[in-house]
């Protein structure tokens, strides 16, 4: 059975960002001319690898400072970017790259040390678990799962469907009972 699908064309009135949003442009942006004195370039999984590698290899232009941190996975990466932000400067700038889920936590960790959306550069790679935060007993909970899937809330136990919507905070997705008509 195929999974449902959620028309990018619906999307429009989301807190989803554009870069979550499906498959990323075959041109990805570049290192070069990014400003800032500082860039961290974070790769989650094997995925990233190609990405980082493409970044690492330009011209940086004026910045004092490049440092690469890569992780196998979202969690592990949020504790390394976490460090290296508590160590940053004015004019840092991130760049990251891996599945969804983990980008969405990155830029949750970015967001939590202050930086602006504009201060980020994501580009999506590869498949991964995303967070989903139930709305019923406010668990966040890694799922394999895209929007519009239907999962089960370890918490709770109800079934959720992953809804469109995403917390900045949190870096995860918003999670209701699938029949939000019937018993709650």
């Amino acid at each position: 059975m195929a999974r449902p699908r959620v028309d990018p064309a619906k999307l429009v009135h989301t807190s989803l960002p554009p870069w979550a949003r499906g498959p990323v442009s075959p041109a990805l942006p570049t290192a070069a001319g990014a400003g800032g004195t500082c860039a961290l370039l974070v790769g989650v999984g094997p995925e990233s690898a190609q990405v980082l590698a493409r970044w690492t290899a330009e011209p940086i232009g004026t910045r004092a400072a490049v440092r690469v941190l890569r992780a196998p996975d979202g969690n592990a990466a949020r504790v390394l970017l976490a460090a290296a932000l508590a160590e940053a400067r004015v004019g840092v700038r991130v760049w990251v790259t891996g599945p969804v889920g983990a980008c969405l936590t990155l830029r949750a960790t970015a967001i939590a040390a202050g930086l602006e959306d504009d201060e980020l550069v994501v580009v999506p790679v590869g498949r991964g678990p995303i967070d989903v935060a139930c709305v019923h007993c406010g668990l966040v909970a890694a799922a394999d799962a895209e929007i519009g899937d239907v999962v089960d809330c370890p918490g709770c136990g109800r079934p959720l469907v992953v809804f469109q919507h995403v917390s900045r905070r949190l870096g995860s997705f918003l999670g209701f009972q699938a029949d939000a008509g019937g018993s709650a």
